[in-house]
């Protein structure tokens, strides 16, 4: 072992030693002194292979994931901690037509290319449970889940308007299209087109998938996020007919309180039925042009439909059963066309409602009032919106005179049902799953069309449908699929009747194979059936999930309806696939850019590995913020984390040529002498502050605190370093304590840790296999004294610990101070803090 650190000399050989010796298989990775079968499963969320390899934000969420792995490998769990490849779709589809080569020759390079750059990293993965959505042997199940949910009634086909990419080719989710109606994954503008398509009732889970949010340990944004696109609403459904026009329509009301007041109806631009209110009248041209100005507005990025408020009358007139007069149909920018019905009655008790009414002088009518007399003659004078008062005092209808808005839901929901008006509705924002894309690379779908039998599904015992090899691939100008180009894919027999058949040529999307790959990997090499259901039962749901932020809505929603549907086929034993979930932040480039190549910011983790070896960066990106939080890369404070590590290695090297044996019965009460060299004594201080460290880190990690983790051994490595002047060997630890060291730094630092554990201290069995330190005895936190000045005048101390010194703390402490509390009436204009020593609050 050299004395000069030089990661390039050890870290290929330990990638080759742990890979040989099967360290991080799932069958092996049980620690041995321990009979244990508790498990973890361990999952960080699918790749998909570009050519360009992984970035420095990759390796922020890997990293994160293989520390977690590592730290419960060694504390006696069996850890499963896979890696495979989500590889169809568009991406790479996109990447291979401007190549101009067939994805089918494209996509094996880019996995290589990942997987070379993921094993220099130290990423602890069974490899041998790898596999791509591409392969056939992979996808044939994914083929055979289609079957299962056609025969379950949740796939169908139908003609219908979607969302469609001129750019991409395809067609489109409503959770691929932004809120600025732009692409997710190409960023052009979509347009809608009518397209058979295969179709989720993911509707049909629209209730499940909202309530059991509430078992998930999951972050409160994406929570949020989810619920907001299920997005529940409660209210009353009403059928009305349009005069003079064969024409009835449902509306949704979600505030069923003053359906009396409404006095006029607006309909989407979008909605299909503008066209046939407007047909042949005086009205069309206009309202059409009308209609495809908003279109266009909608599709800018600028649009804002709360502010932006237009509108146009139709000429039409809806017969209100409530017996107040015709409501004029209007058509109006601010509607929806995917909420609700797409229609919507109007009262001067909205506030949109009662912004437009004004600008187009649509008469309204007041059925609400407040109690303050002053603002109720304002009210009338429909000087302002007065709405959603949980006090306001309900007018109309007659029979609920003088309760107020809060009260008179449900009393009024009833009447209305009573009265026949309308009946009780929920509606979701959630609209069910296109399924179909138009394109090459994808699963093709199993299913036939006979024109006897009509959509059959394929004979299971045919599975796989391969993707055949074809030369053009490219997405055709028609909107079809490039397979419908290709006679002998396309003509088959009916698996029922046995007649001419046709298959379909959509292909399926992306999302198909990434909804259930967590499910395989708890069984990937079984060909006889998706998972065996010992397989499922050993490993369960996966237990901590980690990605981005990105996929809150899209990627999570799928997955979860998957699991679901196939719960209650009795195929799986739970209902939720991920039990908790940790988000990580997006790392931008130096210049606080998004990577990306066109910017040539893109940082290779190749090139900062050659320069600085695999662990420094491993710090550095688990250093360099909290894991959730977005954070810019810096040169810099990547050179600091490698003077941390070659600081390590420095100090081990005094151990290289003295090594303190174990001590019998050592302790904290205990560790001052050694059995082969009466000479060396351990620094009683220097051993407590080791166990601090190791307690802070056990609880850090499960708390996904990776940076205060490594801050706490810097701080730990200060003293040490600090000690290593007064004594002769390791700065006054043990072998034992200076290994406990290595063990907690290890799942940071997998290569350097592992050179050190067996070249220094002559270790047979890897680290990554030894077992997590225990603290040793009681540990009392140091306090220290912090007083607390206001306008340079002291008036209070505070006693913290020494892992509370830091600003947001301290400062934390002094606020909520009650003593302090009496001197301000404010928040403080500057906060003066010299670290561990005093606080001054300036007011």
């Amino acid at each position: 072992m050299a004395n000069i650190y030089q990661p390039a000399e050890f870290e290929k050989k330990w990638v080759e030693e742990w890979e040989k010796n099967a360290v991080y298989k799932t069958a092996k990775s049980q620690i041995s002194n321990i009979k244990s079968q508790k498990k973890k499963y361990i999952l960080a969320m699918f790749p998909y292979p570009s050519g360009a390899g992984l970035h420095v934000g990759h390796v922020r969420v890997y990293t994160g994931t293989d520390v977690v792995a590592r730290y419960y490998r060694m504390n006696g769990y069996n850890v499963l901690h896979p890696m495979g490849w989500d590889a169809f779709g568009l991406p790479a589809e996109n990447a291979a037509v401007k190549a101009k080569k067939n994805p089918m020759d494209m996509v094996p390079s880019n996995i290589e290319t990942f997987k070379r750059q993921m094993k220099s990293l130290g990423f602890s993965y069974d490899w041998d449970r790898e596999f791509s959505t591409t392969d056939p042997d992979y996808y044939k199940w994914t083929q055979w889940l289609f079957i299962q949910f056609y025969k379950m009634g949740l796939l169908y086909k139908r003609n219908t308007p979607i969302n469609f990419c001129p750019f991409c080719k395809t067609g489109l989710a409503e959770e691929e299209v932004l809120a600025d109606g732009t692409h997710e994954r190409c960023g052009n503008k979509i347009e809608k087109k009518d397209l058979p398509q295969w179709v989720f009732k993911i509707t049909k889970y629209a209730d499940r998938l909202l309530s059991d949010l509430e078992g998930l340990d999951w972050p409160k944004g994406i929570l949020e996020m989810q619920r907001n696109w299920i997005g529940r609403s409660e209210g009353m459904n009403f059928k009305e007919k349009v005069k003079d026009i064969n024409i009835e329509f449902e509306v949704f009301d979600t505030v069923p309180q003053t359906f009396i007041a409404q006095t006029f109806t607006v309909i989407a631009p979008e909605h299909p039925l503008v066209e046939k209110l407007v047909k042949e009248t005086k009205y069309e041209k206009e309202v059409m042009t009308f209609v495809e100005k908003i279109k266009a507005k909608k599709l800018s990025k600028k649009f804002d439909p709360n502010k932006e408020i237009e509108g146009i009358f139709t000429g039409r007139y809806v017969e209100n059963p409530f017996g107040k007069g015709d409501f004029p149909i209007w058509v109006a920018s601010f509607v929806l066309y995917d909420y609700g019905t797409g229609i919507v009655n109007c009262s001067a008790h909205d506030e949109r409602d009662f912004a437009f009414a004004k600008k187009y002088q649509i008469p309204l009518r007041i059925v609400m009032l407040p109690k303050d007399e002053k603002l109720t003659k304002k009210v009338k004078n429909l000087e302002f919106c007065y709405h959603h008062a949980e006090d306001g005092i309900i007018q109309e209808p007659i029979e609920f005179k003088g309760m107020t808005w809060k009260e008179t839901r449900e009393p009024i929901i009833n009447y209305i049902e009573k009265k026949g008006l309308g009946k009780r509705g929920v509606h979701y924002h959630l609209h069910d799953w296109i399924f179909s894309r138009q394109r090459y690379w994808g699963e093709p779908i199993p299913m036939v069309n006979c024109d006897k039998c009509g959509w059959q599904p394929i004979s299971e015992s045919e599975l796989p449908l391969k993707l055949p090899y074809i030369k053009s691939y490219e997405p055709t100008e028609t909107g079809e699929s490039p397979l419908s180009q290709i006679a002998e894919f396309i003509n088959t027999k009916c698996p029922k009747c046995g007649g001419p058949a046709k298959r379909e040529t959509d292909t399926m999307p992306n999302w198909a194979g990434d909804s259930w790959y967590s499910l395989r990997f708890v069984d990937p090499k079984n060909n006889k059936q998706p998972w065996s259901s010992e397989a499922m039962k050993q490993w369960g749901a996966v237990d901590w999930y980690l990605g981005g932020a990105e996929h809150a809505v899209l990627h999570l929603l799928y997955a979860r309806f998957w699991v679901k549907a196939l719960y209650d086929q009795k195929l799986l034993p739970f209902n939720e696939p991920f039990l908790r979930l940790s988000s990580v932040g997006m790392v931008l480039a130096e210049d606080h850019q998004k990577m990306s190549k066109s910017f040539g910011n893109v940082i290779n983790p190749d090139n900062v590995i050659k320069e600085f070896g695999a662990d420094a960066l491993r710090i550095y990106e688990m250093f360099m913020a909290p894991f959730n939080a977005e954070i810019s890369w810096s040169t810099k404070a990547l050179q600091g984390s490698y003077r941390f590590v070659k600081r390590i290695w420095d100090l081990f090297q005094s151990y290289h040529s003295v090594i303190p044996t174990e001590m019998e019965g050592s302790s904290l009460k205990d560790s001052s002498t050694n059995a082969r060299n009466d000479n060396f004594k351990e620094d009683k201080q220097l051993v407590i502050k080791l166990q601090k460290t190791i307690k802070k880190i056990t609880s850090d990690i499960p708390e996904v605190k990776f940076n205060t983790s490594i801050a706490m051994m810097m701080e730990f490595l200060n003293d040490w370093e600090a000690a290593n002047s007064t004594y002769e060997v390791g700065g006054g630890l043990s072998q034992q304590h200076a290994k406990q060291f290595l063990q907690i730094l290890s799942p940071f630092a997998p290569f350097l840790t592992e050179e050190i554990w067996h070249n220094i201290f002559g270790e047979k069995q890897s680290i990554h296999l030894s077992t997590w330190p225990k603290v040793e005895g009681e540990i009392v936190d140091e306090e220290i004294i912090i007083p607390v000045q206001i306008n340079g005048k002291l008036r209070v101390t505070l006693r913290v610990t020494r892992h509370e010194i830091s600003k947001d703390m301290v400062e934390k402490k002094a606020l909520e101070n009650e003593k302090v509390k009496k001197y301000l009436t404010g928040k403080p204009k500057k906060i003066i803090y010299v670290p561990g020593k005093i606080i001054n609050l300036i007011i």
